[in-house]
């Protein structure tokens, strides 16, 4: 038996794969019954043809001689819903999953793809909790005590969307599969044995709100956030960058001292073009140095470099726009995020560690 995983943030930001299996306890599953644990990243891949376009996908995964993919029910602020379809993108070498987040295509075609390659024998959905809001830990976890078992990714995919509280054909990459093999979402279709799933079904919040000229999320209104424009994050932003958004959210509050900023705009991902009306433009990460480094609109550019940029360097160029965030306010939300669960019932930390 081999448990393999593949973290898109690795050492640089102290994490990654191994420290996971190493905080949670995974390395007792080894001493005790003789489990294999594998990073994803650290094995070869095989360049698999996808029709038109090629991706390195994980060796080990395509040669396993039975394949469970094990997903969290969880929402996505790109693909609305993080379920077994999307779960496979672990899969791929870093490079295949920026690959994935390209302006010319859609994300959601991509999502649909990796179950037709990689096929698993068995898709076990943990639904004990949902997150709303997902899919990074600033969404809030809600205790739903479902798990969903099926050898058909599509029919766990869609009874995943159900308890979510969604109709599956209005999550694109489910309903672009089935359309795709002529497959019905109509949940009658399928034989369900245990809790009923109107039971368990909780609805639960995919999408931020933004303000109706994309400059910031709506909460800014209520503070009375001016001059500075964080558009709405789009689907060519890659997971490493994607996971500043909400940071870079907070350290712009935590500076607010209740007058306008010096008109700054801060653009995101591969697709963003400068406004042509800020004082200062903030590119961050490679992907969008590289896409507008050359726009005469813009006034002062300032680059934020990385794949994902570091924390530092965000607050770097934070300052150098006139922007002083407040680091020890930032920490103290981070810590609020994980402390909104003490106590309460359901949520026992040691659920998660393997004793």
């Amino acid at each position: 038996i081999t448990i393999a995983e593949g973290s898109a943030l690795g050492k640089r930001f102290g994490v990654g794969t191994e420290r996971i299996y190493e905080v949670l306890g995974y390395h007792i599953l080894t001493a005790r019954y003789g489990v294999t644990l594998m990073d994803i990243l650290q094995e070869p891949f095989e360049n698999v043809d996808f029709g038109g376009f090629t991706l390195q996908v994980s060796k080990p995964a395509l040669e396993a001689d039975f394949l469970i993919n094990m997903p969290a029910l969880k929402t996505h602020n790109q693909g609305i819903l993080s379920l077994g379809m999307k779960n496979l993108k672990g899969c791929l070498s870093i490079k295949s999953r920026k690959y994935c987040h390209r302006p010319d295509h859609s994300l959601d075609h991509y999502l649909s793809l990796f179950v037709e390659k990689l096929k698993p024998a068995l898709t076990v959905l943990d639904g004990i909790y949902g997150l709303e809001k997902g899919p990074f830990y600033m969404g809030k976890a809600v205790r739903m005590n479902a798990l969903v078992a099926s050898k058909d990714p599509l029919a766990v995919d869609a009874v995943g969307a159900a308890l979510a509280g969604l109709d599956p054909s209005d999550v694109p990459h489910i309903k672009g599969y089935a359309d795709r093999h002529s497959r019905s979402l109509d949940l009658d279709q399928w034989h369900f044995r245990g809790t009923p799933l109107e039971a368990l079904r909780r609805p639960l919040k995919w999408d931020n709100r933004w303000r109706e000229d994309n400059t910031g999320p709506r909460a800014w209104e209520r503070m009375g956030i001016q001059g500075i424009s964080i558009p709405k994050y789009d689907k060519t932003l890659c997971t490493g960058c994607s996971g500043l958004y909400s940071p870079v959210l907070v350290m712009v509050m935590s500076a607010h001292q209740g007058v306008p900023f010096n008109e700054i705009e801060i653009l995101t991902g591969k697709a963003m073009t400068p406004s042509g009306k800020a004082r200062s433009t903030v590119l961050l990460g490679n992907c969008m140095i590289k896409a507008n480094r050359k726009d005469t609109s813009i006034r002062e550019a300032v680059f934020v470099k990385g794949c994902p940029p570091t924390m530092d360097s965000i607050q770097e160029a934070m300052e150098r726009c006139g922007i002083h965030p407040n680091m020890d306010f930032y920490k103290k939300h981070r810590s609020s995020l994980m402390e909104r669960y003490e106590g309460k019932e359901g949520f026992d930390e040691g659920f998660f560690y393997i004793k």
